[in-house]
């Protein structure tokens, strides 16, 4: 898993690309395209979030 991090202010398309409707977002894409997005800065939500997308 690689983590990037985006500065949506200075990459407004970004928001597009991961459904960016409300900051932090953290969204996970394979081959190119969105398979899963979360909202939150809940470290708990946040490592479900991480659980799931490495597995999947």
């Amino acid at each position: 898993m690689t983590f990037l991090i985006i500065d949506a202010e200075k990459n407004p398309n970004s928001r597009k690309l991961a459904d960016d409707r409300n900051s932090p977002t953290f969204a996970s894409f394979r081959n190119g395209k969105l398979v899963n997005q979360i909202q939150t800065n809940k470290t708990d939500l946040f490592n479900t979030f991480a659980h799931e997308t490495s597995i999947n």
